[in-house]
């Protein structure tokens, strides 16, 4: 556990030299609730979101999924790669500290970057937007099991790509449909059924409608939950099995 906490510490430093990438997963996220969330329109029961409105429904939810998908395909994968390709990860293996506790340190530190950004989209949601305040109990869960049911599917980008650059179209590769399933493009409740339906069984989407039910103060579906809880199985177990130090 020294290990884990002294590397996570290391790794929260590094990360901050460059800023660049968690600014821009912190910052991107927030911009969207605040342009998304300043029409009137959204302030209003909406019958397609079961009466509930749009500011404590639709657009928190973009926020959070939007901080959790940065994270999870793009900074996660990248920088993993990025220490596969410059051997970093080889040069672990040789050492009493094993890559594992790097993995795990990088993950601590991915996770609370999601963790305050959420936080974030929460203060400025409640203090300037007149957003509900959402029930902990139902929104905390839902972000663990996001957290468990995405972040392996970075992995499984980093065991494969063989740099950063890979890594990266790889990761776009994966954003896109995800995205678009998920609702960012045009919210599912407004898309033709079939799309709602794969939606729902994509992990991203299903995170989506999970956290955005949860913010609402209703319980999560359980169909999204299996989806995210099977997404951590085999995108983990995937990982485990293409893991390469070098």
């Amino acid at each position: 556990m020294g290990a884990l906490t002294r590397l996570a510490v290391i790794e929260t430093k590094l990360m901050l030299r460059e800023i660049a990438a968690p600014m821009f997963t912190v910052l991107l996220p927030v911009a969207l609730l605040v342009v998304f969330g300043l029409p009137a329109s959204v302030h209003r029961p909406d019958p397609a979101l079961g009466g509930h409105r749009g500011i404590d429904t639709l657009i928190p939810s973009m926020s959070v999924m939007v901080s959790m998908a940065m994270v999870a395909f793009f900074m996660l994968p990248t920088v993993l790669a990025g220490y596969r390709e410059k051997g970093v990860l080889r040069r672990f293996a040789t050492t009493p500290v094993k890559p594992a506790a790097l993995l795990g340190a990088q993950l601590v530190m991915n996770a609370g970057v999601v963790l305050f950004s959420t936080s974030l989209t929460l203060v400025i949601g409640v203090a300037a937007l007149d957003m509900h305040l959402p029930d902990p109990l139902l929104v905390i869960p839902v972000l663990l099991l996001g957290l468990l049911g995405l972040f392996p599917i970075g992995l499984l980008v980093a065991s494969i790509a063989g740099s950063a650059k890979a890594a990266t179209g790889y990761a776009l590769a994966l954003w896109f449909p995800s995205a678009f399933f998920a609702g960012l493009y045009v919210p599912v409740e407004y898309l033709p059924r079939v799309i709602r339906r794969i939606g729902d069984f994509t992990p991203l989407g299903a995170f989506r409608q999970a956290i955005q039910a949860a913010w609402a103060g209703d319980a999560p579906h359980p169909q999204h939950l299996l989806v995210l809880g099977v997404s951590f199985l085999v995108a983990g177990g995937l990982a485990v099995r293409y893991y390469r130090p070098a």
